[in-house]
């Protein structure tokens, strides 16, 4: 029996590593072109089902901005000995035009039923073992809003069929790769080096050199597989912060499913910009964009960015706090800041999430050093890459390899795009800033609430000046949607809901969906002039607008009358939810950010700062004893 199988994988081996030309059936009226493209010349139309040999594949992009469709054309020999690219999905009707069939994979339908196992298979187990001591709840918890996005992805993915999101800055990053790989510096680099990194294992194995076929791969390994990790990174980060499982899952859930829902209407001419609820689109749109882009399905480097952040602050929660960690922790650090620069802001934010959950890296002054030089020794050491670049083509380790920037063509940063950038940002982010930022203000856990403040606020008050911030409001922001959706879950107001309120939750719910808020015009002056712009309807009511704000007004009126406090949290909610104005929210971002600074003053220690009053529990006094573990969770 052994020699027989020996033989027969000896046969098998052999008969994979002959050469054999694959066959390809074509159906009739199938065109054959002399290129790769649909408007290429014709080499001829097969009349009749006709199989022919197959000699390779080529894919090629349809792009206009943002969006781009992708076909895999097969070059075929023909029966006379010329050859020829066809489009097995195409055919020729008999008016002349090009058919297009069905473009999904047939690995895609696969992932369906894989998918919708996992999510149902979790969703059992957590029912069934609902009244039980379970171990595992938190990581099944963990693991919803992460097969629950999949799924959701998957389906606008396969009903879109062949279109993903159009190559922009990803042309960069892979001319950084093509140099390095040709070992060609002759011609200065445009982009940052950390996604030229990460594309590289792509580029090894397809070899093609060829942008469009690592593109593909590298969109559905950052949507279905990046992207899913923040979520699971994040749900780990507010579990920790708050102590409360269910707060994490909420956070997470609510990232997980609001990108296909919540949409924006960009209008840069008349600088007019709004956001609505509505279904997610898989047509050729702006908006099956912006579902894309907000679930990280692009070859970006944004998606990849925000995994490495909340990473770091992973490692640094949970780890123990010893220098190898720290070292760990700055490093990959450093790599996420390769990917994008910005990432340099997040550095208070990851001392103030230190010093108040995980005070024991600095407790003491040689502790505090060694851990200091460590974290810079390894964060220099991963950002050597970068250095090096900026060295070799701008003659300094600190001169970064923006187009035009390293020779001062072009101002990057300015006050000037405030004021375009704040309502653009604002308008397109207000259904999760408005709640988010009353969060902070209602919120009583003072540590929590400057965690999150330095870790959402800093980076939008940066982008708010950036000269291309209008490119997307999303992705350059990715990494404050956690902090969000955290301080929405933790900020204290939901205890006191009630399971009899849920009716009434729904029905604003529903009237957020019925109702467009107030468009935001992007001109200081339209609002100076005439403040009462501040609070007026831009646009028309219409019937349903009338509807959805007597949904809010009934739901909001009886969750105050059940629990004020409640009532005034949503009251304030669906008052701005309404007025829509950007700007206004733009001011609360700021205060937010000084009462984060004030806090942070007064908690610091007294050797660093003039005396003042402590929080109990931090003067050196005991703090009262908890009325449970403090590892419990909610």
């Amino acid at each position: 029996m052994p020699k027989i199988l020996l033989s027969l994988l000896t046969f098998l081996t052999f008969a994979a590593a002959c050469p054999a030309a694959a066959q390809l059936e074509l159906p009739g009226r199938t065109p054959i072109f002399t290129e790769p493209n649909h408007r290429s010349k014709l080499v001829g139309v097969t009349g009749q089902p006709l199989r022919v040999e197959e000699i390779g594949t080529r894919t090629t992009l349809v792009s206009i901005h943002p969006l781009a469709r992708y076909h895999r054309f097969t070059e075929v020999r023909l029966p006379d000995g010329k050859t020829g690219f066809v489009d097995p999905k195409i055919t020729l009707t008999e008016r002349g035009t090009l058919h297009s069939g069905n473009a999904v994979e047939w690995w895609r339908y696969c992932l369906l039923p894989l998918f919708m196992a996992a999510l149902g298979a979790t969703a059992f187990s957590l029912w069934k073992k609902r009244n039980v001591e379970d171990r595992l709840r938190w990581l099944k918890l963990a693991l919803i809003p992460v097969f629950l996005r999949q799924l959701l992805l998957l389906l606008l993915v396969n009903q879109a069929q062949n279109l993903i999101t159009s190559p922009a800055d990803e042309g960069g990053y892979y001319s950084n790769l093509t140099s390095f790989l040709a070992w060609d510096f002759s011609v200065p680099w445009h982009f940052t080096v950390g996604t030229s990194i990460f594309y590289l294992p792509f580029e090894l194995f397809s070899g093609t050199r060829e942008l469009i076929d690592i593109f593909i791969p590298v969109s559905w390994v950052e949507g279905f597989i990046i992207s899913p990790c923040s979520l699971f990174l994040g749900f780990l980060i507010a579990r920790k912060l708050t102590g409360s499982v269910k707060i994490a899952f909420g956070a997470m859930l609510t990232w997980a499913v609001l990108p296909f829902i919540y949409h924006h209407l960009p209008e840069f001419e008349p600088r007019y910009f709004s956001s609505f609820f509505a279904e997610p689109s898989w047509a050729f749109t702006y908006r099956h964009y912006i579902n894309l882009i907000a679930c990280g399905f692009s070859a970006m480097s944004d998606t990849p960015s925000t995994m490495l952040m909340l990473l770091v602050m992973v490692l640094l929660l949970y780890r123990r706090a010893t220098w190898h960690n720290v070292a760990l922790a700055a490093f990959l650090y450093a790599f996420g800041c390769m990917f994008r620069i910005n990432n340099i802001i997040f550095t208070p934010a990851l001392a103030v999430m230190l010093w108040c959950y995980r005070p024991e890296y600095l407790d003491t002054p040689r502790r505090f050093l060694r851990n200091g030089l460590v974290g810079l020794a390894a964060f220099l050491i991963g950002f050597m890459p970068q250095f090096l670049v900026n060295w070799h083509f701008f003659d300094s380790p600190l001169r970064f390899s923006y187009t035009n920037y390293a020779h001062g063509a072009h101002t990057y940063i300015h006050w000037m795009f405030v004021e375009l950038t704040s309502a653009f940002y604002g308008t397109t982010n207000q259904v999760i800033w408005i709640p988010a930022l009353l969060s902070l203000f209602f919120m009583r856990d003072r540590k929590l609430r400057i965690t999150l403040t330095w870790w959402a606020v800093p980076i939008i008050l940066f982008f708010f000046g950036y000269s291309h911030g209008t490119d997307d409001p999303i992705r350059f922001i990715l990494t404050s949607y956690p902090a969000f959706f955290i301080a929405i879950a933790a900020c204290g107001i939901w205890k006191n809901v009630e399971r009899r309120d849920l009716p009434f939750l729904l029905l604003i719910a529903l009237g957020w969906y019925l109702t467009i808020p107030n468009p935001t015009t992007a001109n200081y002056s339209f609002y100076l002039e005439q403040p009462l712009h501040l609070v007026m309807r831009n646009c028309d009511f219409v019937w349903f607008d009338i509807g959805g704000f007597l949904c809010i007004v009934t739901g909001v009126a009886v969750l105050t009358w059940r629990n004020r406090q409640t009532g005034v949290f949503l009251a304030l909610v669906n008052l701005l939810y309404l007025l829509g104005n950007a700007y206004i929210l733009a001011l609360m971002l700021v205060a937010a950010l000084l009462r984060a600074i004030f806090d942070t003053a007064v908690m610091l220690p007294p050797g660093l700062r003039r005396q003042a009053p402590l929080p109990p529990g931090n003067d050196g006094t005991p703090p009262a004893p908890p009325s449970r573990p403090l590892h419990a969770e909610r």
